[in-house]
């Protein structure tokens, strides 16, 4: 009797367990990861995490159907440049107060050169009291950091700065610290390429010294300082 009692129990067991098995594979159970959702109920395995009103499902090819990759606009392109010059453009950032101290100081920019009476010198008006806060220098007992990038005033005042610094660069005993022994102006009344080199801080093109040359060429007087500030200036600010 001991014997068949236990076949009994055993034979019920086998049977509720497959009846269980059965169950959950026929979708109408519940189960733990479907949270009681089946696909019978609207249920997708393969759907997106927060259905497709709520999660993007991105596709990895981009020439798939249903991409909502756009294309640029040729006109938009035309208006504010390739995505390359954009970034360029809007990306600059400036130079920091004492970056620009260093440039006047490296270049021989200093106030040594022939200036109209009462004009200042480019460094001179870098050296007034309120230029740090014009270019939004750091202010260190608040906290804050040096501004990344210019401002309009801070731009218009670094113009200035180069413009009068233009004066030093022309003179014959201009002398930089970081270019020894260059010109700026040759024996010859031209722009030297190591000299415009030395104050753009990179290699001067051909087109580089065909224009400063033609600035001297249109206008002996004036014309060097004007072409050292459009240099200086171009090749120091994002404009």
């Amino acid at each position: 009797m001991g014997a068949k009692k236990n076949m009994s129990r055993i034979t019920l067991t086998l049977i509720s367990l497959t009846a269980l098995a059965l169950g959950a594979c026929s979708g109408g159970t519940a189960d733990s990861l479907s949270d009681g959702r089946t696909s019978q109920s609207g249920f997708d395995p393969n759907g997106t995490a927060g259905g497709e009103n709520a999660t993007f499902n991105h596709s990895n090819d981009p020439g798939a159907p249903g991409t909502t990759t756009e294309l640029a606009d040729p006109g938009q392109v035309r208006l504010l440049g390739s995505p390359e010059v954009a970034s360029r453009l809007h990306s600059c950032g400036k130079l920091s107060v004492r970056s620009l101290g260093a440039l006047l100081t490296s270049r021989g920019l200093t106030g040594s050169g022939a200036r109209p009476a009462g004009a200042p010198s480019g460094r001179s008006i870098f050296d007034q009291g309120g230029t740090a806060a014009v270019f939004g220098g750091a202010n260190y007992k608040g906290r804050a950091p040096e501004a990344p990038f210019a401002t309009t005033s801070a731009t218009s005042k670094m113009f200035d700065i180069l413009t009068m610094a233009s004066y030093d660069a022309v003179t014959a005993n201009w002398n930089a610290p970081a270019c020894p022994g260059v010109k700026v102006i040759g024996v010859d009344g031209k722009f030297t390429h190591d000299g415009l080199t030395c104050l753009m801080g990179k290699p001067a093109t051909a087109e580089h010294e065909a224009i400063a040359n033609d600035a001297i060429a249109k206008n002996p007087t004036d014309g060097a300082k004007i072409a050292v500030a459009a240099l200086l200036s171009a090749a120091h600010t994002c404009q």
